[in-house]
């Protein structure tokens, strides 16, 4: 069975921690925008904003791209239940893709059936240590 987490932790990490638990700053100190300004630079972006979770921040991209009632979001079948949960959050519909039985991914196929004209995204997920076909997916969307 495929484990559904596994950290690896060092004394470097556990230092951190404990640093940040002795001083006055836990959610919204100087760590987080160090943090941040880390991610943005890794990623080449302008900005990064931290969240307390992939649900927070499965809602925040919802509410970023103005998803909202009316509006219909593709999501894989298989996935945690916030990939859906995010469109619904903003009053979308979400609309379940199948996946592949030999990757247990989207199907590029699937999705392609599911557009209707009020699909306004398609949420690619990542599943099992397995990345998406995102070529095919973003060829997909292109259209």
């Amino acid at each position: 069975m495929i484990p559904y987490g596994r950290q690896t932790i060092d004394d470097d990490d556990v230092a951190a921690v404990v640093e940040t638990l002795r001083s006055d700053w836990l959610t919204t100190g100087p760590k987080v925008a160090e943090f941040e300004r880390a991610v943005a630079e890794y990623v080449g972006a302008e900005h990064a904003v931290a969240v307390n979770s992939g649900t927070a921040a499965l809602h925040a991209m919802m509410a970023a791209l103005r998803i909202g009632p009316g509006d219909e979001v593709i999501v894989p079948a298989l996935t945690f239940a916030a990939t859906a949960n995010c469109v619904a959050y903003q009053g979308a519909t979400p609309v379940f893709a199948d996946v592949n039985s030999s990757t247990l991914l989207v199907s590029p196929q699937s999705v392609t059936d599911r557009i209707t004209e009020r699909t306004r995204a398609v949420v690619a997920v990542d599943y099992a240590g397995q990345p998406c076909d995102y070529a095919a997916l973003q060829a997909v969307c292109d259209r």
